[in-house]
């Protein structure tokens, strides 16, 4: 089984987007956390080719991503010069919510019963009735717990691994 990365990419996309409007984060705090010069800075404009640049992907990967975010009412898009800003605010944005917006694989299926168990063995002809809910269980949990994270809690986290 493949695990999508793409939740994960939108949400490194939302926390820089919050990052670079927190009044509290200068230029000089992102250097030193960077230890370099930053690829993200205090009021710059967050387009694809910044956040690719940052996230380490593709600019076409984060134009898809910030369009499905778009979508999802997320985030705004400043069409022609570019740049991506939040419509809302961090602790209005779940885990689940990215989850949603971006990754079109549905969560049930983040777990699955082997497709071709023998129905001529004693087990395997119970498999799927066995496992149907403890599965259903894990599905439930994951996404509860993607329900009660939110973009302010990644970003405080965030402010607290840089010292502010």
């Amino acid at each position: 089984m493949r695990i999508s990365t793409k939740t994960s990419v939108a949400l490194h996309i939302l926390v820089a987007l919050a990052v670079v409007d927190d009044e509290r984060l200068t230029n000089e705090m992102l250097a030193r956390s960077a230890n370099s010069s930053p690829i993200v800075a205090k009021d710059q404009k967050m387009t694809s080719d910044v956040l690719a640049q940052s996230t380490g992907s593709n600019s076409v990967v984060i134009r898809n991503i910030l369009g499905k975010l778009k979508k999802a009412g997320i985030i705004k898009v400043q069409r022609g010069t570019g740049g991506a800003s939040l419509l809302l605010a961090p602790a209005d944005i779940t885990i689940w919510m990215v989850y949603q917006a971006v990754d079109d694989t549905p969560l049930e299926e983040i777990i699955g019963v082997h497709p071709s168990p023998s129905p001529s063995c004693p087990v395997g002809k119970y498999m799927k009735d066995l496992l149907e809910e403890p599965y259903t269980e894990v599905t439930y949990s994951v996404k509860s717990t993607m329900q009660a994270y939110t973009l302010q809690y990644i970003a405080d986290n965030y402010f607290a691994k840089i010292g502010i």
